[in-house]
């Protein structure tokens, strides 16, 4: 059990019907039935005036307690349910500071969880994961996570690559027995379906990192073509400032948009053009390019009236041709992409290919939200199972064989629960908000 006693509002700040209050630790129970002169149930929310030190009534609410181990941190975890005025919030939490209790860091009541073993540590991502998704997707995804389901494919894994250790071990520790080369071909056919597995689990993962992280597509063209007018037209609203003045987007402007059940980041870039009017427009000029080199697509908007060369290298990139309600019908050559910014016409062909461009399948639910570290952690689990099986097809020394399954063991173990892991537990709860 915890021997701090933390405590943190659970729910937003701000004014609303309830707030929440979270206080878990060795004490929890103690100090709640002394703001509230009485005792606390477990698992029942019960009435109870929460007073101040000197006998004030701070306010009228509801209190539950939830017993050690049954509770979300493992600890004994007492939670008053206030009126939604901050400075109800702050009195309580000032009083029971007061009484011993201190206030919680970012994250650690999850990281209470986890340390306890209520969670590991996938789970406790997406506890973060599900707080910040932004999406339908995202939060079902989020949710898969936090269940378990993804937990138990790496939990399978780990036990499959321990049999193997065990086997290879003690054959090494033993070494008078004869070897069972049928175990041998047996062993060697199980490490070669974990590295299927994981290759394929490889590929959700990924998707599930797109799906965390977003994608970012930069919006780029020469001056003039109507970039902030596409921006505001997919924002559909006016986030950028149009104007017939060539130079009027200096700085970058962003906007975040869910398509197709993942978020994209829009970016408005300064158009590029050799001859700046100024330092400030170089400068925009100069984002604009770093920009493109990160984003993981580019959209070049054209003047279909005034098409002019983009003076920089790029890859992935899709061609748009601006302002067609200009031309004729008969005008429009096949295969090119136009586009009206004035009317909206040619938009749901353009966000088509953009989704097919950054590989979102809308009709595909992603199963987890992933993080890069689960992929370098697969990844490397992959390659050293490969080198186990070659290993094990050459002939090569036995101690060989153990120390890469010890070391893919070692992989999968720290996607849930890393052996020394202070820095990384550090790295990982500071995202979390206060109260979780």
């Amino acid at each position: 059990m915890n021997k701090r006693t933390i405590i943190a509002p659970a729910t937003a700040p701000g004014r609303g019907g309830i707030s929440v209050i979270r206080m878990s630790g060795t004490d929890a129970r103690k100090i709640s039935e002394e703001m509230c002169g009485q005792r606390v149930e477990v698992s029942r929310l019960k009435k109870c005036n929460i007073k101040s030190s000197d006998g004030l009534t701070l306010d009228s609410g509801m209190v539950v307690f939830f017993e050690s181990p049954n509770s979300y941190t493992g600890d004994d975890v007492v939670e008053f349910h206030c009126h939604g005025n901050p400075t109800i919030v702050d009195l309580v939490v000032e009083e029971a500071l007061r009484l011993g209790a201190v206030v919680a860091e970012p994250g650690e009541f999850t990281k209470t969880a986890f340390l306890n073993d209520k969670i590991d540590l996938a789970q406790a991502e997406s506890v973060a994961d599900l707080i910040h998704a932004q999406s339908k997707s995202a939060v079902v995804a989020a949710n898969s996570s936090l269940s378990g389901d993804f937990s138990k494919k790496i939990n399978l894994l780990i036990d499959g690559v321990i049999n193997a250790r065990v086997f290879i071990e003690a054959n090494i520790d033993f070494p008078e027995e004869e070897i069972d080369e049928k175990s041998f071909s047996v062993i060697n056919s199980d490490l070669c379906k974990y590295r299927d597995e994981i290759n394929d689990l490889l590929s959700v993962v990924k998707g599930g990192v797109r799906l965390r992280e977003g994608y970012s597509v930069a919006i780029i063209g020469p001056p003039n073509a109507g970039k902030s007018s596409l921006l505001n037209l997919l924002a559909r609203e006016d986030v950028a400032i149009t104007s017939e003045t060539p130079g009027t987007t200096r700085d970058l402007v962003r906007t975040s948009v869910n398509l197709g059940g993942v978020v994209v980041e829009f970016i408005d870039t300064a158009g590029v053009r050799e001859n700046p009017a100024d330092l400030i427009e170089a400068e925009g000029i100069s984002r604009s390019k770093e920009v493109i080199r990160k984003s993981n697509l580019s959209i070049l908007v054209q003047d279909v009236t005034d098409q002019r060369d983009f003076d920089f290298e790029l890859t992935d990139h899709i061609t748009v041709l601006n302002k067609s309600d200009l031309l004729q019908g008969d005008s429009l050559e096949k295969g090119r992409l136009y586009l009206s910014c004035t009317s909206g016409e040619g938009v749901e062909d353009l966000l088509k290919v953009i989704l097919s461009k950054l590989g979102v399948d809308e009709g595909v639910e992603t199963a987890y939200l992933s993080r890069k570290r689960h992929v370098v952690s697969l990844q490397g689990a992959k390659l050293l199972i490969e080198e186990t099986v070659v290993s094990l097809n050459e002939g090569q020394a036995l101690e060989l064989v153990a120390e890469n399954l010890r070391s893919a063991h070692h992989m999968l173990g720290d996607i849930l629960r890393p052996m020394s892991a202070d820095d990384l537990l550090g790295e990982i709860f500071s995202e979390f908000c206060i109260g979780k």
